[in-house]
């Protein structure tokens, strides 16, 4: 069952890094002011990167045994 959780977080997580690839692409494509694209495009790509990795951090320490015991799997 955990494998189950497993592929699906991963499957959600290939989804956000998709999807936070598209707006880079828009960010650093459709640009009108170079110096505020590039500015926003680090903002971006740090904010995403830490959101990424707190949530790897918090999913790896939730112990899944226990709450799928609970609903009776």
């Amino acid at each position: 069952m955990s494998s189950i959780i497993l592929i699906l977080y991963v499957l959600v997580i290939l989804v956000a890094v998709a999807m936070a690839a598209a707006i880079i692409f828009h960010l650093l494509h459709y640009k009108i002011n170079r110096r505020v694209a590039s500015v926003m495009f680090v903002i971006y790509l740090i904010g995403t990167i830490f959101l990424l990795l707190s949530n790897l951090i918090l999913f790896n320490r939730i112990n899944w045994y226990q709450i799928i015991s609970n609903f009776g799997f």
